[in-house]
């Protein structure tokens, strides 16, 4: 089983250095440690960690909480919030990025090891609901609406991006007979298009 990669967003080098030995002891595999907004961005999308650890203050025009809605935007891993400073502001002013934890400095291996498994268990558990969720309402509509095995693949092959022709040279199949199929398909959603047949089985 491969470790969970742990990126790392601190400007404090010795605090950095401490805490990637700890995520080596708690048998984590710790990214390069990142030291600002830019220099995050740039670890996250070369190194593609599973949860990343944020320090809020980077004494820097844009902090760990700007980070964290960037993260939020562009990215789906889960975040931890470190700081020094756990009033009530900083903590209300973090929770509109929906971190998964707020860790404050210092802080136990015990503490880091709970926050990052929760937090990956948490992420992991509502990807795979909402995967299950989108399923169930996709087949269900298709049931639904009776679609045939096939306008069920060709519809599927839509959503995954596939023109017309492409479609039939994957099914064997005319352009023509894909072009009926996706007819039937509109008529029986009464639909008009392949953008709305898609938002009707959920598969936009």
């Amino acid at each position: 089983m491969e470790k969970i990669k742990v990126g790392l967003v601190e400007d404090e080098m010795i605090i950095a250095e401490t805490i990637c030995l700890a995520l080596k002891k708690l048998d984590y595999f710790p990214c390069t440690a990142a030291d600002s907004f830019e220099s995050a961005i740039a670890m996250i999308e070369t190194e593609d960690p599973d949860i990343v650890l944020l320090d809020i203050n980077l004494n820097a025009e844009k902090d760990g909480i700007d980070l964290g809605h960037y993260i939020n935007e562009h990215f789906e891993i889960p975040i931890i919030y470190l700081t020094a400073n756990s009033d009530r502001g900083t903590i209300e002013r973090s929770k509109h990025s929906l971190p998964a934890a707020f860790l404050v400095k210092p802080f136990s291996n015990d503490e880091l090891l709970s926050a990052i498994e929760i937090a990956i268990f948490k992420h992991r558990t509502v990807k795979v609901s909402e995967h299950l969720t989108k399923s169930d309402l996709t087949r269900n509509a298709m049931t639904e609406y009776n679609l045939t095995i096939r306008e069920e693949e060709i519809i599927l092959l839509i959503a995954n991006g596939l023109r017309q022709k492409e479609i039939a040279a994957k099914l064997f199949i005319s352009e023509a007979t894909v072009k009926k199929h996706l007819s039937n398909i509109y008529l029986k959603l009464d639909v008009q298009s392949s953008i709305e047949a898609l938002n009707k089985l959920n598969l936009e």
